[in-house]
């Protein structure tokens, strides 16, 4: 039988106190880990800065936090709506906004991602809500600029938070790839539609297409300064219309 997420009690007032003080870091690393359709765990960060997570989600994420609770030996954060399955494309692009805030907070407090970055699937726990994990060791403190790459539906690209001259030399490098490339005048975000369905070729020859444009990607990145910094699954690609993920979505940042 399927375990059930537990229920859930309407929060008011500051939830950035109480059970975040009881949290203890134990060791140099810590782990940031995503589960059900809308529960972001914390585990092992000190209180302080599991206090500065919980805050910048409040801050963040536009439909608020719906509870917080700890968990084990984790602090559970629920955000009201289902971000990480069925949400609508307003809290794609915001959940994926959200995780470039916290992975900036978490650099600046000293707490970076390890050369593995994201650890995908621990056991066979996605019956019990489990979705992908960050790991994070306390490094030198950083000024990260992050932004995001987001491989959507069947032929589509996001940059999000991305400096517009990065955008520009990755339009050149893909080149006759690309169908169109249009800016957000609001958000500043970018879209890339590619001239085929390059996440949804059914042949052999679009597989090995969308590996040749990951290559020129993360060449582009490096040429213009830029790293992949993690990659991470949210949704397994549920949910959204122009943001329906069709692969894990790159955090990337200067090297």
């Amino acid at each position: 039988m399927v375990d059930q997420p537990p229920g859930y009690h309407e929060v008011t007032g500051s939830t950035s106190s109480g059970p975040v003080e009881k949290m203890e870091a134990s060791t140099n690393y810590a782990l940031l880990s995503f589960s059900w359709t809308d529960r972001i765990r914390l585990m092992h960060f000190p209180d302080l800065v599991t206090a500065r997570v919980v805050e910048t989600i409040r801050k963040e994420w536009y439909k608020g936090i719906q509870d917080v609770k700890p968990l084990e030996e984790t602090l559970e954060v629920k955000l009201r709506g289902n971000p990480f399955a069925h949400g609508l494309d307003e809290e794609k692009i915001a959940i994926r906004k959200l995780l470039i805030s916290i992975l900036t907070m978490l650099a600046r407090e000293g707490w970076s991602l390890v050369p593995v970055g994201g650890l995908g699937r621990i056991g066979n726990y996605g019956p019990h809500g489990e979705k992908d994990s960050l790991l994070f060791q306390h490094q030198q403190p950083q000024d990260l600029n992050i932004f995001c790459i987001s491989f959507d539906c069947r032929d589509l690209m996001h940059l999000i938070n991305a400096p517009p001259e990065l955008a520009q030399s990755i339009i050149a490098t893909l080149g006759d790839k690309i169908k169109t490339c249009n800016q957000d005048l609001v958000s500043g975000n970018f879209e890339v539609t590619f001239r085929d369905s390059i996440w949804w070729y059914p042949t052999k020859r679009g597989a090995t297409t969308s590996r040749l444009v990951i290559l020129q990607l993360l060449q582009c990145l490096d040429e213009n300064g830029f790293k992949l910094y993690t990659s991470v699954e949210l949704d397994n690609g549920t949910g959204g219309q122009l943001y329906q993920s069709s692969a894990e979505i790159w955090f990337c940042c200067q090297r």
